[in-house]
């Protein structure tokens, strides 16, 4: 834009008006040239060939993405770890064998040839229910995961409805700065020829100029944006987004009536609140783990096994037992006891956990419903804006055909009207996220999509009926009021239409 407005000062000084027409007409040709290219080039870089719809993406999303591949390798993990404690209730059976030579003080004899084997048997009786303790907890643990790799997933799913909401509203965005850059070639087109012809005056042409400069620049913007959510849907996705998007899908029709309705589906749905929820259960368990420690153990123990001693009357003795061991650990430097206390403050670390987490899922889930509730009633006023503006600039470009309009007004229309187009596109996408964020924080846009991870189990085979909670004792709904705009401005101006046409 300098550099337009320092090529029309030079040739102002050098060559006057008819200097200026001819640098004004070369650059315009420039800026069509520079549209065209953004126009040509954005498809090939920005898109691949195909066809996909948000339920593909999404499905795609939850399976290749590595944050919920990171998750899924946790979950099964933590089924291993449970698998592994579980063993503590079987014996441990060891054989151990040996050869090599020994000797005998003072018997004159030197050394002497030795060897044995030995079979042992090692049952748990009582540990202190340090056994069953550790299975409860990994069960647990287990379930955190669990709950950990749904909300991963949800994430994941709500991070790929909003690249590809963004995508669909930057290409529309793109299109919109498209049509208003051809508006102002049109106008600059017609200043042109009335300049070049003596009927009209070179600041005009000036004007027009510096404008289409900033809707190249408009332009341009929209571009970069276009592709840095492309890039963003490539990161999420795993691939470019497809040259042709379907529509997203309405969501509204799954939302609830009351955003304390809301806040209670998401307190019962949330998988990052149930894991919070399952997190105090495993540090309780990790608790009685370490209240083991202040109990006796006891143990059946059976050994079987031969010794060969060359320096022994009777050489080979084959010997078996069975025995009952006892022990109890009575002095540790008193490592049991801190272990028991610090089990006990991560107790109320996972307390203050689920508090975070509950403010949290009822924040995220107030904000998101107030806002699809917001954006619909504000479409309806950016719609009758767009189209008020609409008319308002088909009526100054004819006026301005016949003089009783300024350029300013005309440019100043149809920078208006490019305004008021992108905020009603903007606030129709927008809505359409904060459905997808809504439904997210209630655990539930991946099952209104209709997808789900291969290979997830459910709680019933993870022998879970869930988390028990009571929402309303554990994280009260309050939220604050809502205001609508008739109650900030009392009653409705006349002539206002509530219509949400395209």
């Amino acid at each position: 834009m300098k550099n337009v407005s320092g090529v029309s000062a030079f040739y102002q000084r050098r060559f006057g008006c008819a200097g200026i027409l001819k640098a004004m007409a070369g650059t315009g040709l420039a800026f069509l040239s520079l549209g065209q290219a953004v126009a040509q080039q954005l498809p090939p870089e920005l898109a691949v060939p195909g066809t996909s719809d948000l339920q593909e993406t999404v499905q795609q999303a939850i399976m290749q993405n590595p944050e919920v591949n990171a998750a899924f390798r946790a979950f099964k993990a933590a089924g291993y770890d449970k698998d592994e404690a579980w063993g503590g209730y079987l014996p441990s059976i060891d054989v151990t064998a040996g050869v090599g030579r020994e000797s005998v003080e003072g018997d004159g004899r030197g050394s002497y040839e030795t060897d044995y084997v030995q079979l042992e048997l090692n049952q748990m009786i009582y540990d202190g229910f340090a056994t069953a303790s550790r299975v409860e907890q990994l069960e647990h643990a287990q379930l955190v995961r669990y709950y950990e790799l749904l909300g991963a997933s949800e994430n994941i799913a709500l991070e790929a409805t909003r690249a590809y909401a963004d995508v669909l509203r930057y290409r529309e965005l793109v299109r919109l700065a498209q049509d208003n850059y051809r508006q102002h070639m049109r106008v600059y087109d017609q200043i042109e020829e009335r300049a070049l012809s003596g009927a009209g005056r070179g600041v005009d042409l000036e004007q027009i100029t510096g404008r289409v400069a900033l809707a190249e620049s408009n332009l341009l913007t929209e571009a970069a944006n276009l592709h840095d959510v492309s890039a963003r849907y490539s990161r999420i996705v795993g691939e470019l987004p497809v040259a042709n998007l379907a529509p997203a899908p309405e969501l509204s029709d799954e939302l609830p009536d009351s955003v304390q309705e809301a806040v209670r589906l998401a307190f019962e749905g949330n998988p990052d609140f149930h894991a919070a929820i399952e997190d105090i259960a495993a540090s309780r368990a990790e608790q009685d783990i370490a209240e083991a420690g202040f109990h006796p153990k006891l143990n059946l123990v059976a050994r079987t096994g031969s010794n060969n001693d060359d320096s022994a009357a009777i050489g080979r003795r084959d010997q078996s037992s069975i025995e009952l061991v006892a022990s109890m650990n009575l002095y540790r430097g008193g490592s049991d006891l801190a272990s028991f206390r610090a089990a006990s403050e991560r107790i109320e670390e996972a307390i203050d956990n689920r508090a975070l987490a509950c403010h949290n899922v009822r924040q995220t889930t107030q904000i998101a419903y107030a806002d699809t509730q917001r954006l619909r009633e504000q479409m309806r006023y950016l719609n009758q804006h767009r189209q008020s503006i609409d008319r308002v600039r088909v009526a100054y470009q004819q006026q301005f055909d016949i003089g009783q309009r300024t350029l300013l007004d005309v440019l100043d229309s149809e920078n208006e009207f490019f305004e008021a187009s992108r905020a009603y596109a903007n606030a129709k996408y927008d809505v359409a996220i904060a459905d997808a964020e809504t439904l997210a924080a209630m655990g539930q846009l991946m099952s209104t999509l209709e997808v789900s991870r291969t290979g997830l189990p459910s709680l019933a085979d993870l022998d879970s009926d869930g988390v028990e909670l009571d929402g309303e004792a554990i994280c009260p709904s309050q939220a604050p009021a809502r205001y609508s705009l008739e109650d900030l401005v009392g009653k409705r101006r006349k002539g206002v239409s509530s219509d949400v046409d395209s």
